[in-house]
């Protein structure tokens, strides 16, 4: 039986160094293989960024393959057993204190904020035009939670 040759559905190249071949649906056949750089590059092309001294969000629409629908995860497992991750953020470049948070939808959208501490102690999340981390959602109050970066060694 020969040997399957793994061809890159975008760019319909082999296999590089360091730039492998993964599967990150359910697609068969010849569509099956995608490059981990084409399919961040195709993604980076879905994301919406929104920066402010205090908040990075990204917002990726359509987090689907365009042929079978399936939902593609953020991190994907590459034949070596290693993880890489399919979604590319920043974080602010002075923030040595940060937090990432992820707005969880039943959508193909994802969200990501990541908060640079450095710059302030204290962050309000809701829907309202106060908040530093905004989401728009029924379901979140205008000012729905907030979060204090805390010392250990102060206390």
């Amino acid at each position: 039986m020969p040997i399957e040759e793994k061809c890159c559905r975008i760019c319909l190249s082999e296999e590089e160094p360091g730039n492998p071949i993964i599967s990150p649906c359910n697609c068969t056949g010849s569509v099956k293989y995608i490059h981990l750089d084409c399919i961040r590059e195709w993604l980076e092309g879905k994301k919406h960024k929104k920066c402010t001294p205090f908040v990075n969000s990204y917002i990726w629409r359509g987090l689907e393959c365009e042929i079978c629908k399936a939902f593609y995860k953020d991190i994907v497992t590459l034949e070596s057993g290693k993880e890489a991750s399919l979604l590319n953020f920043d974080v602010h470049e002075d923030a040595n204190k940060h937090m990432i948070i992820e707005s969880v939808t039943n959508s193909s959208s994802k969200t990501i904020h990541v908060v640079n501490f450095s710059a302030l102690s204290r962050i309000k999340v809701g829907r309202g035009s106060q908040c530093e981390v905004r989401i728009t959602d029924v379901s979140v109050s205008r000012h729905h939670s907030t979060f204090d970066l805390v010392n250990i060694d102060d206390k």
